[in-house]
C-alpha cells in the first residue's frame, strides 16, 4: 500500500547571494545582496491544494512584519 504526501507550504531562511534578483512579496523592495553584511531573506515554497504554485521571497525582518504567512522559518 501506498500513501500519497500532501505538500503544503513551508519558509526557510537563507543567506542573501551574490546576483540575487528577488523582489520582497511584503514590501516590494528588491532583496540585495551585500558585501561585508550576510543578510538574511526567507524563501517560501508555496503549494495550493497539494501542488506547488510559486515561491515567494521576503526580507527576514518583512516576514515577521508579515505576520509569518507560512509558518515559522526554519
Amino acid at each position: 500500500m501506498t500513501t500519497q504526501t500532501t505538500f503544503t507550504s513551508r519558509a526557510v531562511i537563507r543567506t542573501v547571494e551574490a546576483g540575487n534578483s528577488a523582489v520582497c512579496t511584503w514590501c516590494g523592495e528588491p532583496v540585495k545582496f551585500k558585501a561585508k553584511l550576510r543578510l538574511l531573506q526567507v524563501i517560501a515554497n508555496v503549494y495550493v491544494d497539494g501542488a506547488w504554485n510559486r515561491v515567494e521571497h521576503f526580507h527576514h525582518a518583512c516576514y515577521d512584519d508579515a505576520g509569518r504567512p507560512y509558518g515559522s522559518a526554519d
